[in-house]
């Protein structure tokens, strides 16, 4: 599989030990729709192009973002561009639709939420492998049908949540990995695999009722990137900082997250 590593600035040089792409992370929509950039080396060049909309504040010229974003991405010799968008909006879907025009023509990869795939007939399509129910191979059997197997890009996102049963909302509590470790530590329970989730989980009581926490480690996102081949998905991007620890001394050790 073509599997990318978002990463920030910060733990650029870490990531990029692993011997796979990175999808830089210093890229943001701010004020003035302009486009604003971390402090990055003037080294850094390829990879992939991770624009979010954090700083987003308002409609501004689309083709003065595009054109920003655009440069940037030729001065670096990016391979293609991430948009990291979350609600939809006017302004985010007339920049989406235009990169798409323009770096169809220069041959990069474009890589779009769902929400946002209908500004790209030829985007790859990020499907989220995090689900609270359901399955996840119906799910992406599902979209594959939907958009083509060969346009869907898995993003990976550790799983850690908490949900407090019943969960009639499919809402949990994100737990962070210091949150997790006393909590596993505190009751000691036995883990299961979901097939379903494709991810572990163990349930537990307490004065708050009944709980089910669900979670990764690197056995269950290999098992999500094996699950994504059997049905030709052949692309997935994981957010790095999720799961740097996951990674052993060994890049060749069976224990990484990412199948030799």
């Amino acid at each position: 599989m073509h599997i990318v590593l978002s990463t920030p600035p910060d733990l650029l040089r870490e990531a990029s030990c692993h011997g796979q792409p990175v999808a830089h992370m210093a890229y943001r929509i701010g004020e003035g729709f302009h486009l604003y950039r971390s402090a990055v080396p003037l080294s850094m060049r390829g990879g992939v192009m991770v624009v979010a909309d954090g700083g987003y504040t308002g409609d501004g010229d689309t083709s003065v973002l595009t054109g920003e974003i655009m440069r940037e991405y030729g001065n670096r010799g990016f391979e293609g561009i991430l948009l990291d968008f979350g609600a939809p909006s006017p302004s985010l879907h007339a920049a989406a639709s235009m990169l798409s025009m323009r770096l169809g023509r220069v041959g990069g990869t474009l890589y779009l939420p769902e929400r946002y795939a209908q500004d790209s007939d030829w985007c790859k399509v990020l499907i989220p492998t995090a689900l609270s129910g359901g399955s996840l191979s119906a799910r992406l059997r599902e979209a594959a049908s939907f958009y083509g197997a060969q346009r869907i890009a898995l993003e990976i996102e550790r799983v850690r949540m908490d949900f407090r049963l019943p969960a009639y909302d499919g809402e949990g509590t994100r737990l962070t990995a210091e949150a997790f470790a006393r909590l596993t530590a505190l009751h000691k329970q036995q883990a299961y695999f979901s097939q379903e989730l494709c991810a572990y989980y163990f349930t537990f009581k307490d004065k708050d009722g009944s709980h089910f926490v669900v979670y990764d480690d690197a056995g269950s996102i290999r098992k999500k990137l094996y699950l994504a081949e059997r049905l030709d998905i052949k692309d997935a991007v994981l957010l790095y900082p999720e799961i740097s620890d996951l990674f052993p001394a060994d890049p060749q050790s069976e224990d990484s997250p990412i199948p030799n």
